[in-house]
C-alpha cells in the first residue's frame, strides 16, 4: 500500500529509529498505546491531525516532515540525527555545542 497513511507510518518509524526510541517509549511521550502506534508505523491505522501533531512533538518534528517520503540515503539519517541532538538541547546550550561542532569540524581532516 502506497498510499499518505503507510508513507507516514514509514517515516514516524525512520525518525523513531534514528533519535533510538522504542516503541513504547515513543508512545508513551506521544500518550497513547504501543499497539496503536505500531499499526500507525505498519500503515494498517489511519491517524486524526491531532495524533499526528503529538507524534511529531514527541519526536521534536515537524507534522510535515512525517508526511514527506524521505530519502535513504545514509548521510541525511546522520543529518536528521545530529539536528534532532541539538534541538532537543535547552537553548542555552545550543550556542557552545554548534562552537563544539564548528572547531571539530575545521580540525577534521578526512581520509585520502
Amino acid at each position: 500500500m502506497s498510499d499518505i497513511y503507510s508513507v507516514i507510518g514509514r517515516r514516524i518509524r525512520e525518525e523513531r529509529l534514528i533519535r533510538g526510541f522504542s516503541i513504547e517509549t515513543l508512545a508513551e511521550k506521544a500518550e497513547m498505546a504501543a499497539s496503536f502506534l505500531g499499526s500507525i508505523e505498519r500503515g494498517e491505522r489511519k491517524l486524526s491531525v491531532l495524533t499526528l501533531d503529538k507524534l511529531s512533538r514527541a519526536l521534536n518534528t515537524q507534522a510535515s516532515d512525517l508526511m514527506t517520503p524521505q530519502s535513504k540515503k545514509a548521510s541525511e539519517a546522520w543529518e536528521r540525527k545530529a539536528i534532532y541532538l541539538i534541538k532537543s538541547q535547552p537553548d542555552n546550550a545550543k550556542e557552545p555545542m554548534f562552537k563544539t561542532l564548528d572547531c571539530i569540524v575545521k580540525s577534521f581532516k578526512p581520509a585520502k
